[in-house]
């Protein structure tokens, strides 16, 4: 990890912040994109976290962002959500993973997430094999408790995914499934798949996104509801190659015993080991949010921990049920104001599946004494209508190509999927 320089002449030992000046006034609309070119900001990234030399992809896709203010969502503070079209804060990684191997001869990818992101990569490599004119498939498996964030449009009609929804699962039972079927898989074909490293490395994206506007400084918190933790890890790695020291909230939706990354900040606050929470019973999936499904998030919780330990500052926030539902219609009220959603209506059609981004809005409204600086910006993770006027309701959700128990095994899975070992 990167030393962050400190300024010794400055008795308060603040970190050296590199302006950026301000291009547009802050009161307006922020049309913005990650990817591209800016794909080598990631690059340099991973190189470092995996000490390895990167070559250059010819694989450069855009994301486009869109940042807006909420007007006076918080008294004195200025508040910014940071909102995802389609393409979604999801299809970050996927894309980011396509690049890195685009050079290279893959016949599989094997994704795994609890809804969000199997739906990116269902997006991401049906344009990759389109742009690139290859056949790469695609493996996805996502849990039945969550399967229904899956849209229909994502998985229909799409001939290079297989989508596979796995019964009794949870985030983490079907990565260790996942494992599993990797490593048969890879005696016969080149398979992928990403890793932590990958997605911290294409989550940076957004820090570098939100240097244009001046909103990744000490003046600045980064709001993000977390499950696995690697969004705000990628912010982390960002604002160490761009000498910035925001601050950073993350939420956890409290559902039982379902925060254990909030739960590690809180023990280290104390003085204590953070990974001593893992000694006390199993964490569990969150109800509230299925989606929020990482109970062994070690590798956030150590790129959190060394952020303190270079003096940067990260603040831990549960959000429970009734907290969620008391702000519900306040949030809503100001997407609508802002013009992210054109109605209420529409906004409470959403609320279910777009869940983390009001759980973010609510942890930055419980943490308000908290927080020091006037900038706040939330990443609403989930999509927003786009061509709202006609938006009819929900997204229907996919009906799998398979509905598999995972106690029957690898072999028996490879068979239903027609693929030969």
């Amino acid at each position: 990890m990167g030393v962050i320089k400190k300024n010794n002449k400055n008795k308060k030992n603040k970190m050296v912040i590199k302006t950026i000046n301000r291009k547009r006034s802050l009161k307006n609309v922020f049309e913005n994109y990650i990817g591209g070119d800016r794909w080598k900001f990631s690059d340099k990234i991973y190189s470092k976290l995996t000490d390895s030399n990167f070559y250059i992809s010819k694989y450069n896709p855009n994301i486009r962002i869109t940042v807006k203010e909420l007007p006076n969502f918080i008294p004195n503070k200025n508040v910014f959500g940071l909102f995802w079209g389609t393409p979604t804060f999801k299809d970050v990684d996927s894309n980011y993973l396509l690049h890195l191997y685009s050079e290279k001869p893959i016949d599989y990818v094997i994704s795994t997430s609890s809804g969000n992101t199997v739906e990116g990569m269902a997006r991401a490599i049906n344009n990759y094999n389109q742009q690139c004119k290859k056949y790469l498939e695609a493996i996805l498996l996502v849990p039945e408790m969550s399967c229904y964030k899956v849209s229909k449009d994502m998985i229909d009609n799409n001939s290079f995914i297989k989508y596979v929804v796995l019964k009794n699962s949870t985030l983490d039972s079907i990565r260790a499934f996942a494992t599993k079927l990797i490593a048969k898989m890879s005696i016969s074909f080149e398979v992928i798949c990403a890793n932590a490293n990958i997605k911290t490395a294409a989550y940076s994206q957004i820090g570098l996104a939100l240097r244009d506007y001046n909103l990744i400084n000490d003046d600045t918190c980064y709001v993000q509801t977390v499950s696995g933790g690697v969004g705000p890890a990628g912010f982390i790695e960002a604002a160490y190659k761009l000498k910035a020291n925001p601050e950073i909230l993350v939420v956890q939706s409290l559902n039982g015993k379902s925060t254990p990354i909030v739960d590690a900040l809180n023990m280290h606050s104390l003085g204590k080991d953070p990974f001593s929470v893992f000694e006390k019973g199993n964490y569990k999936t969150s109800h509230l949010e299925p989606t929020l499904g990482s109970t062994r998030p070690e590798y956030a919780i150590q790129k959190f921990i060394k952020w303190r330990e270079n003096d940067g500052r990260i603040l831990p926030m549960r959000v429970n049920f009734e907290e969620l539902h008391r702000n519900k219609k306040k949030i809503l009220k100001a997407l609508v104001e802002s013009k992210i959603y054109p109605n209420m209506k529409i906004g409470l059609k959403l609320f279910d599946i777009e869940k983390s981004g009001f759980f973010a809005f609510v942890g930055a409204l419980k943490s308000i004494k908290k927080i020091r600086s006037n900038n706040i910006v939330v990443n609403f993770t989930g999509r927003y209508p786009q061509n709202t006027s006609t938006f009819p309701s929900l997204p229907s959700p996919a009906t799998p190509h398979i509905y598999y128990n995972p106690s029957n095994g690898i072999k028996n899975l490879l068979a239903q999927l027609k693929i030969k070992v």
